[in-house]
């Protein structure tokens, strides 16, 4: 039976994650809900604004290699977001009755992901020149989501009917 190495595995991993992301983040957050817009959910936009900071410096400290120390306390930082977030979640989203069933799976598919990378990135050691290229492609829409975030925490953005 063909194995699979540790670093085609962060890259599979982490390329799934980020479409994951998108789909969640930019599609069903900022795009379907709005939540950006709603008062009630204002909180959980600051938290998803958070996440979408530390993202960018995970890739380049953890998945890049640069900083180890400083990815793997990104790494936490996050954690303890998302925590924050699925604490929050059902009180911002009351105004469609909760989560759908689909975006719960979509959460439980991006914890997999997100845990699985991190895994496989700390078996295969220092990162290859793939991991390398995936993380350097990467970065700059990490960067536009995360500023994207942070203008839809400006006020006159968020006072538009939801």
């Amino acid at each position: 039976m063909p194995s699979v190495a540790p670093d085609s595995a962060v890259v599979a991993c982490l390329v799934a994650f980020v479409a994951l992301s998108f789909v969640d983040g930019i599609v069903i957050h900022l795009w379907r809900e709005r939540l950006f817009r709603r008062v009630e959910a204002r909180l959980e936009h600051a938290l998803h604004t958070a996440r979408a900071a530390l993202f960018p410096v995970i890739l380049v400290a953890f998945f890049g290699g640069k900083a180890g120390s400083l990815g793997v306390a990104a790494l936490v930082v996050d954690q303890l977001v998302e925590v924050a977030d699925m604490a929050v979640e059902r009180r911002s989203r009351a105004f469609s009755g909760g989560l759908r069933s689909s975006e719960y799976v979509l959460h439980g598919a991006l914890i997999t992901t997100r845990a699985a990378a991190v895994a496989f990135a700390l078996v295969a050691g220092p990162p290859s020149a793939r991991l390398s290229w995936v993380v350097d492609f990467l970065v700059p829409g990490a960067i536009l989501t995360a500023l994207l975030h942070v203008a839809l925490m400006a006020p006159r953005l968020s006072r538009r009917p939801a």
